[in-house]
């Protein structure tokens, strides 16, 4: 059971001490949402090898067992605690494991290679296969991803479709596929004005810098954005604000890990992704293997992330849905928990049911 005895001191901390401040800071937060470690819920690191490196990966286990099991997988600059909202609910109808993305929050920092498409796509690939096998033996398993993390969602589906039942894709990044030309006339920013034309110049030369979450909070106007994101863009307040603030700024004290993948497989702006690697395209080529696989994109009804690849894969393909969750943008599942978990029930008792009904017709 995790324990934590370090306290504030002159003393310089050891390197177990501050990872016991940090998981502090993490229980806490969970607490908020009435998550308590040690009652049918647990953190841990798992070690896994990638290319002869260990790498730990960091994870939220909870409910019983002999349940039905979900992977959840966050979005960009993110972690595991993204999904707390909903914890509480789906812990008594499943065995969640919910993990911190190799490389991001609380997981393995160091020796990552991110260098090149091919670094990215494979270190998330063989690092969260390598969990799979390890952690998740022998059972079907419902995969989540938000955003970043339903990108990668999809693409582990698509290269081991057996090992999932279901795949839900919340607000994914990359969803539709653009030609090179395509892509040509969305980074073109002469239509606009010129205000908003130096806006956006000005963000695509941050991305093109590779700045990720940790370098922005060492800029002078780092803790103002992450200030004005948790009050505004996710409504925090009071006591939960606080909670989430020290949690942040412990995640964010940590040094960069994968997070450069984002500017390698993706593409500015609106976090398209290349052409032969939207998900629009990798689903489709892939119909033949996944066709009767149930397959879900949710998106708020005030979302701003692309919707036009998952509708063009609903429209051609019947085991595609899209659901649309009121009241939320992209953060659906923070900013609607109850919404999102209540049509994940939805969905995950009609499909499995309608799986059901084919066994027998069979």
């Amino acid at each position: 059971m995790f324990n934590c005895s370090c306290k504030s001191s002159s003393v310089q901390m050891t390197e177990e001490q501050k990872k016991q401040l940090r998981w502090r800071k993490e229980i806490n937060l969970l607490e908020y949402y009435n998550i308590k470690i040690g009652l049918n819920c647990y953190l841990f690191d798992y070690e896994v090898e990638y290319l002869g490196k260990q790498y730990l990966i960091h994870t939220f286990c909870g409910g019983e067992q002999d349940k039905e099991v979900i992977l959840m997988l966050h979005g960009y600059g993110g972690s595991n605690v993204h999904y707390c909202r909903i914890y509480e609910q789906l812990i008594r109808k499943f065995r969640i494991y919910s993990i911190d993305l190799p490389g991001m929050g609380y997981s393995s920092k160091s020796d990552i290679l991110m260098e090149s498409y091919k670094d990215a796509i494979e270190f998330f690939m063989g690092t969260i296969s390598k969990f799979i096998e390890n952690v998740i033996k022998d059972k079907k398993i419902i995969l989540i991803g938000h955003s970043f993390g339903g990108f990668l969602a999809a693409h582990l589906f698509t290269r081991n479709p057996h090992l999932f039942s279901r795949l839900f894709l919340l607000s994914p990044a990359g969803g539709t596929y653009y030609d090179d030309n395509e892509i040509k006339q969305l980074q073109d920013t002469t239509k606009y004005s010129f205000l908003k034309r130096m806006f956006i110049n000005y963000a695509q030369k941050k991305w093109t810098e590779q700045i990720t979450p940790q370098q922005l909070k060492d800029k002078w106007y780092g803790n103002y954005f992450i200030k004005k994101y948790l009050k505004k863009r996710m409504s925090l307040q009071g006591k939960e604000y606080e909670v989430w603030k020290q949690y942040i700024d412990e995640m964010l004290a940590l040094p960069d890990g994968s997070e450069k993948a984002l500017f390698l497989l993706l593409q500015f702006p609106r976090v398209i992704a290349r052409g032969w690697d939207s998900i629009e395209y990798i689903l489709t080529q892939h119909n033949k293997y996944i066709y009767n696989i149930p397959i879900y994109f949710y998106f708020g009804n005030i979302d701003w992330m692309d919707k036009k690849g998952a509708q063009n894969l609903a429209n051609n393909h019947q085991n595609v849905k899209i659901r649309i969750i009121e009241n939320a943008g992209h953060q659906l599942n923070f900013e609607n928990p109850k919404g999102v978990f209540e049509q994940l029930i939805i969905d995950i008792s009609f499909s499995a049911h309608m799986q059901e009904q084919q066994i027998v017709m069979s």
